[in-house]
């Protein structure tokens, strides 16, 4: 049977400028190297097919991690013995319209790129609680993970895999445009093993709230629900991991097999 059809559609495109935020801290003995911290600070505005409420806040996504990065800049900010390497506080666009901001970056650098020694992402930081770990999408792929796990290991936590690697979240936030590219990235996440109410309770109560509020207008801040005391820890790591990193000079690199690392092999030669 020989079957056929024919289409006809009108297409509107709306071009918008929209842009990303930098912040820098210059470092004292090695200020041309660069630790870049990012979190993207866009969500979708207002939805208007949407009946009743429209706007999509984006509490969760990512309004935490634009959070931590100001908190990050003022703990630096405050240091008594300051950061060797320069650290940069990036306030990244349009992750949630396909990382376009951190794609524009890592396509057009302010800081070159093989000077930038690693870039620490933060999206959608921990809302529910103390956990003993803390997840590492791309678990293995570069030598960043041995910086993390040893800061956990300091405070009796862990560092773990994403237990959903089928949802392909390591492609999903603006790290992996750096990675892309070559730069050592690392994407950490809150945990699921919760102290009060263990693992199990963990994975469903997230996953039950990604199924009801994940890019939905109900991604709200909710005082009676929210917990800051992981969150608090959390960011703790995200600070020392940077500060840990700025402190030597070292470059860690992409493990043996892993896909960017000849792009950063090859950029280290320039």
């Amino acid at each position: 049977m020989k079957l056929g059809t024919s289409i006809n559609f009108k297409n509107k495109v709306e071009y918008i400028k929209s842009n990303n935020v930098l912040a820098l801290i210059p470092g004292t003995d090695l200020a041309n190297e660069y630790i870049i911290y990012t979190g993207h600070w866009d969500h979708f505005g207002i939805n208007s097919k949407l009946k009743g409420d429209s706007i999509l806040n984006g509490a969760l996504d990512n309004a935490t991690g634009t959070a931590a990065l100001i908190q990050l800049a003022e703990r630096y900010s405050n240091l008594k013995v300051k950061p060797k390497r320069s650290i940069v506080f990036m306030a990244l666009t349009c992750e949630e319209q396909g990382l376009l901001g951190s794609e524009y970056y890592a396509e057009n650098p302010i800081f070159p790129l093989n000077k930038t020694i690693a870039v620490i992402n933060m999206d959608a930081l921990n809302i529910f609680g103390k956990t003993r770990d803390m997840t590492i999408s791309g678990y293995g792929f570069s030598e960043l993970d041995d910086y993390a796990i040893e800061i956990l290991k300091e405070r009796n936590r862990y560092a773990a895999p994403d237990p959903t690697p089928e949802r392909g979240g390591y492609y999903r936030s603006d790290h992996f445009s750096f990675s892309k590219v070559g730069v050592p990235s690392i994407n950490m996440s809150f945990g699921v093993d919760n102290i009060e109410h263990g693992k199990q309770w963990s994975f469903d109560t997230m996953s039950k709230w990604i199924s009801e509020n994940y890019h939905k207008p109900t991604d709200n801040y909710e005082p009676n629900i929210w917990k800051f005391d992981g969150m608090v820890e959390d960011i703790m790591v995200y600070f020392e991991l940077g500060y840990k990193l700025s402190m030597t000079d070292k470059y860690p690199n992409w493990r043996e097999g892993v896909l960017y690392k000849a792009k950063r092999d090859e950029m280290m030669k320039q």
